[in-house]
């Protein structure tokens, strides 16, 4: 219905005009007045003797006695001639002219018409013939001043098509560079097809697929199938995406729970962006959810973005994860010591949260906890103190981390640098509880104070470096628990056991350390961050004999 309301204005145009004329002049040219006087002007001029002087034109009753006193005759193909003269005009007037402009097309149609006199004038002198040219003379006039009346608005008509075309597609690109992919294609969809507009759609799709909005991509790749068959890799990726329709979750951006990967096992989609981050592959995983290695397309810079998946909470607590998790992000970022992994970009997309920091290279001091890979204790002592001067950095910025252990700490063997991960973030997951009422987080490293959910100062992450060099010099923790209810009992209640149960060889002043950090009361714990790290240091110097690296 739209086809034909659309060719309805193109047949009704002047254009239309001249194609009738053209077959009205092939019916009953020889009927016409206008068209006969054209023929009769013509042959005043041609047929009057040399040395004469040219006659008035000839009235319509005198021009076949005229001609016959001429001795001419019209030959049997005239019919075909004029008919064949007439078509060629009338598509040179409707398709040519348009094409030419006004100013070219006048010196053409000139030239045109001339070449019929020209022709006639051949026939008449050579041939003794008379072929009816004045008819096609007639329309060439005739129709080239009714184009010129269709020149003029069409050029208008074009140059508005053109600009609005143009703002269109100038805002479907801003758009695009500000990642509004529906607000794009809703001025896209507005704008006349053009091959800038489908690459622009494509670049939208590009977005979604990006974004993880699958079931988008897949209604704008087939808009461009419709609009372009085979248009680049278009056919490919709409098979890529239309194989992930029986998975909802997967089609659908809002339902990633914090075990899913955002990586999708189509090759042919694109690997999806957080914010301005492009994901390249999966590096981790951890309660509050996945870790990738990500890169910022502006500056190459290469970042480790943490995730957090919102299905991890109920959605009462939603709103108030969000506000918490922003604020403990934004107070990380402006964290800068030599120890602390720095805080980029914090963002939200539909389902998840998630904060960009710089990718610290090695591996985590997890690796480095168990029996037959523990760490020398010089190395060790070395790695605490650094950690507890970071610590005491940190608390002067008022900021807690709640969450320190062996697996937030990265240590590069190659280098010695140690660098603590997931500032901000421990807090999250300190005080909300997932669906199942389990506190998310480190049970095994968490303070007394934590677990009961009072108050957190600095003493807690003191609390927790000591239960760190706990595993870090024997490969165990203080307090062991089949569930979360007995394990929180026995940091309540329970002395914790002795590091020497599991490494008789430790130095007294080791065992002193940690259980003076470990002590249930924070008040009977290292005063700071920072005293802790002068006895670890003195600790070292008398044990070892060497003065461990400030």
């Amino acid at each position: 219905m739209n086809a034909i309301l659309s060719f309805i204005p193109r047949l009704f145009s002047l254009r239309a005009v001249i194609l009738v004329l053209a077959v009205v002049f092939a019916l009953m040219g020889d009927q016409l007045a206008l068209v006969g006087w054209a023929d009769r002007a013509l042959f005043s001029i041609l047929g009057v003797p040399e040395g004469a002087t040219p006659a008035t034109i000839l009235p319509q009753e005198a021009f076949g006695p005229a001609m016959a006193e001429r001795g001419l005759s019209e030959p049997l193909w005239s019919d075909m001639a004029v008919t064949a003269g007439l078509a060629i005009a009338a598509l040179y007037l409707v398709l040519a002219i348009p094409a030419m402009g006004a100013a070219v097309s006048l010196p053409v149609t000139l030239l045109l018409g001339g070449s019929l006199v020209v022709i006639q004038a051949a026939l008449m002198f050579y041939r003794n013939a008379w072929v009816p040219f004045g008819v096609v003379l007639t329309l060439l006039v005739v129709g080239y001043v009714v184009m010129l009346f269709w020149l003029q608005p069409r050029k208008h008509i074009r140059a508005l098509t053109d600009n609005v075309r143009d703002a269109r597609l100038k805002l479907a690109k801003v758009f695009l560079q500000q990642g509004h992919t529906d607000e794009a294609l809703e001025a896209l969809d507005r704008c006349p097809d053009c091959e800038s507009e489908i690459e622009l759609r494509y670049d939208a799709a590009i977005q979604q697929e990006r974004k993880r909005q699958y079931d988008k991509a897949v209604s704008t790749y087939r808009s461009i199938q419709e609009r372009k068959k085979g248009f680049r890799d278009t056919a490919a990726r709409l098979s890529a995406l239309e194989k992930l329709a029986p998975d909802n979750s997967l089609m659908q951006g809002g339902s990633f729970d914090n075990t899913r990967t955002l990586l999708m096992p189509e090759p042919a989609v694109s690997r999806p962006t957080l914010g301005r981050y492009e994901i390249e592959r999966e590096i981790g995983r951890g309660a509050m959810g996945v870790v990738y290695l990500g890169k910022d397309p502006k500056i190459a810079r290469t970042v480790a973005i943490k995730t957090l998946s919102y299905q991890a909470f109920d959605d009462g607590q939603l709103q108030d994860l969000k506000e918490r998790f922003f604020r403990e992000a934004e107070a990380a970022g402006r964290l800068s010591h030599p120890a602390i992994v720095t805080v980029y970009d914090v963002g939200e997309e539909a389902d998840l949260a998630y904060i960009a920091m710089d990718y610290a290279k090695g591996r985590p001091l997890s690796e480095f906890g168990r029996t037959g890979r523990l760490l020398p204790l010089p190395r060790v002592l070395d790695i605490v103190a650094r950690v507890a001067d970071a610590l005491a950095y940190a608390h002067s910025q008022k900021i807690v981390h709640r969450d320190i252990k062996p697996g937030n700490i990265i240590f590069n063997p190659d280098n010695g640098d140690i660098k603590i991960t997931d500032f901000g973030i421990a807090k999250i997951s300190d005080d909300s509880r997932t669906r199942t009422g389990a506190v998310m987080g480190s049970p095994l490293y968490m303070s007394p104070e934590q677990l009961k959910g009072q108050k957190v100062t600095g003493a807690s992450d003191i609390y927790s470096l000591g239960v760190t060099l706990y595993k870090l010099v024997s490969g165990e923790t203080p307090y062991q628990g089949d569930t979360l209810a007995n394990l929180t009992y026995q940091i309540l209640n329970k002395r914790p056991r002795s590091v020497r149960e599991f490494n008789a060889d430790l130095p007294n002043g080791v065992v002193r350390l940690i259980n003076k950090a470990i002590q249930r009361e924070p008040d009977k714990r290292f005063a700071s961050a920072a005293t802790m790290a002068e006895a670890v240091r003195r600790l070292a110097v008398r044990e070892a004999g060497q003065e461990v690296s400030s």
